[in-house]
Order: structure tokens, then sequence, then C-alpha cells
């Protein structure tokens, strides 16, 4: 039995039933498809695995499971632009972590390229080539995440799997592997929680202690409004290695949009996507109390990142970090996106009082939480749910 059914619960129910064809599947989700939250609104980014340390187990999931998810669009025919991606020093300082990336990069096995300026020009004419030097990651590619997700759906379906939409968890027996929920109680020999926003919750409720507490960030996108507009490769800065973001960069979909960001707003609320929607009283006042203290403290370089943040409220900020990767984006020529926002499903470390920055998965009886499937866990998703059977299915 798999709680979630976003990217992660679907993709685990996909290997569960290739595996044991004739076993029971059941995918629990409480709302009305699969993409509502993070597996909808994220960018379609097939990463290839150049920021993460070479051993971890996101580099390990994420070089993987780039090919894994090109193969998977290639082989059902789905959309897929293989653009590349340029990474750009937006400040001189930024060049140590140009070196550090191009070094991981290749210690992942990830074709990676240092190029000129004058290079780096050619294969996306609008590149700010300011220090005459940029990364280029060939394999770097965009698919539509929800043409994936219904593609993963219907193989799950097709191979005898149920998924139950519009259906919560309300308590969890870890001991006997006993999901109740409003429709009634469902009982596995094995209990995956892959919730996304909602793990930690889904872990308190089967009784599960860590030193992990839930800090959510929102990602707020800009749309450029000329449909004229396109770019001939995605363009990323070299991201502050401090930082667990990539900062603002450039996004596009299978209509041409182009879309600029994410912001990496700290916020109060698992789906506060607009305004005060989606805050809860409990997460409001928790979350809130968490913030002050770390802002306070400048925990993590959270205080750091906020005044970063504050200047992505107006167009000119959003122009102004854009300009250092990118040239030709003026704030008339932008709006800001109410479809494309989503929150990072992020938790923190009290123990070594920093946000966790690897894929963190727990087993517990019978249950096993999946509680920081942040970025790239879409791209890695299929050898995400590979390795998880494979280390935890007994």
């Amino acid at each position: 039995m798999i709680i979630g059914g976003g990217i992660i619960g679907l993709t685990l129910a996909r290997e569960w039933l290739q595996r044991h064809p004739q076993s029971r599947v059941v995918v629990l989700e409480k709302e009305a498809t699969s993409v509502a939250h993070g597996t909808g609104r994220n960018s379609g980014v097939v990463h290839s695995g150049i920021y993460y340390a070479e051993g971890s187990l996101r580099a390990q999931l994420c070089v993987s499971g780039s090919q894994k998810m090109l193969d998977y669009v290639d082989e059902h025919r789905l959309w897929n632009d293989r653009c590349g991606k340029l990474l750009v020093p937006p400040t001189e300082s930024a060049l140590g972590s140009m070196d550090v990336l191009l070094s991981r990069g290749l210690a992942n096995g990830v074709e990676i390229h240092k190029v000129t300026g004058r290079e780096a020009l050619e294969l996306e004419p609008r590149v700010n080539t300011q220090f005459d030097q940029a990364l280029y990651v060939p394999v770097t590619s965009v698919v539509n995440p929800r043409e994936v997700a219904e593609r993963v759906r219907k193989d799950v379906v097709e191979c005898g799997g149920a998924i139950h939409y519009g259906t919560r968890a309300t308590a969890i027996d870890a001991h006997r592997g006993k999901v109740r929920t409003p429709k009634g109680t469902f009982e596995a020999a094995t209990v995956i929680n892959a919730a996304g926003l909602f793990a930690d919750q889904v872990a308190e409720q089967a009784g599960l202690k860590t030193q992990y507490s839930f800090q959510p960030f929102k990602g707020k996108y800009w749309k450029h409004k000329d449909p004229d507009f396109s770019l001939q490769r995605l363009v990323y800065p070299v991201p502050d290695l401090n930082l667990p973001f990539l900062g603002v960069h450039t996004a596009h979909n299978q209509r041409g949009e182009v879309y600029f960001g994410p912001s990496s707003t700290p916020v109060i609320g698992r789906e506060n996507y607009q305004g005060l929607d989606g805050v809860t009283l409990r997460d409001g006042l928790s979350l809130t109390a968490s913030l002050v203290g770390k802002f306070l403290k400048n925990t993590n370089g959270l205080r750091t990142l906020s005044m970063r943040e504050l200047k992505l409220m107006r167009l000119t900020g959003v122009c102004n970090e854009l300009s250092k990767i990118i040239t030709g984006v003026e704030p008339q020529g932008l709006e800001r996106s109410l479809v494309k926002v989503g929150i990072r499903s992020q938790i923190f470390d009290a123990k070594t009082q920093h946000l966790v920055n690897d894929f963190v998965v727990v087993p517990d009886k019978r249950v096993v939480h999946v509680l920081n499937a942040i970025s790239p866990a879409f791209t890695a998703s299929f050898a995400f749910a590979e390795y998880i059977l494979d280390t935890y299915q007994h």
C-alpha cells in the first residue's frame, strides 16, 4: 500500500506491479488527481545530476533516474525537449562554485563542458557572458510532468493496481500495516509513505519520531508576455552552494511559453499557493515560530535568503536577477504566473541545524517513510522507486 499518489507514489506502484504482477497494490491519494501539488507544478526539467555531492543519494538517483525518465518518455512517445542547459556565473564569486559543479558533474558521470563566452552565445544568443565562461550540460531536458504522471497512472491501472483518489489516511497502525481512511480500513504487509507535503504528518500518525521538522518554501514564477520570445537552451545561474536552491532561471513548456523563477520564499502553509490559502492554525503557529527563530539566528542562511527574496517582490528585482544570466528581459514584458507556483517539500534537521539537502527514507516496522523527496525527485522518480523496493521491500 502506498500513501500519496504523486509521481513517487505512482512510480513505486508501477515498479512493484512489474516485479510482482500477481500482487495487489493500493494507492491512497487525498486529492482528486495526482497532479494537484508538486508533481503537476514542477518545471518538468529532467536534471542531469551535476549539483549533488558524489556518493549522495540524490547524485546516484538523479543520474540513473534521468536516463530512465528519458527512456520512458521516448518509449511512450511523450513530449520531450532535449535542449540542454547553460549555467552562467552571475557574480565573480560564483566562479569558484562553477569549478565545484564541473568537478561534481564529472565525478557523477555526467557529460558537462566548460565553454567560453563565445561558445555560450552560439548555444544561446541571449546568454549574458560578462565573465566569458559558462558550463554546458547537453543532456538536460524538459518534459511535460502532467503527461508523464498520467501515463504512469495508466500503467498502474493497466497492471491491476487500484488508485483511490479523494482518500486521506486518518490513522496508521505501523505494527499491523493498517491504514484507516473515511472510506474504510486498508491493511498491507508493507506501507510506503510517499505523501510529499504531508509526509511528516503521515509519519507522525504512524508513531515515527525523528529529529526532522517540516519547513516549506514557495516557488513563484513569472511568465513572459510575448508569445514570440524564445530561448534555445535552459539558462541557470551558477548557484550559491551554501543554499539548497538553484536561483532564478529560465523554464519553458510544451506550448512554448517561457517562464522565469522560481522564488524560494519561506511560507507557513503546506498548500499556501496564494495569500493565506492553505494555511491551517496548527501549521501557521508552528511554522511562524520556527521561522522567526531561524531568521533571528540566520540558521542555514535563512535571513540572507529572505533578504534576497524581498528583491523579487518587484518585477524590477526579478529582471535585475535575470540580467545577470540573460539579456533582453524587461519588467513590462513579465507577468506573475498564478498557475505556475509550487511548494517545496523540505525538512529541517534539529541535530545539524540545517535544511536537509538529500533524500531521506526512514523504515519503521511495516512502514517505509519517504520524508524528504526534494528536487530532483521528479527526475529521479523511476530510479527512486527501484531503490526503495531494492532496499526496503522485505
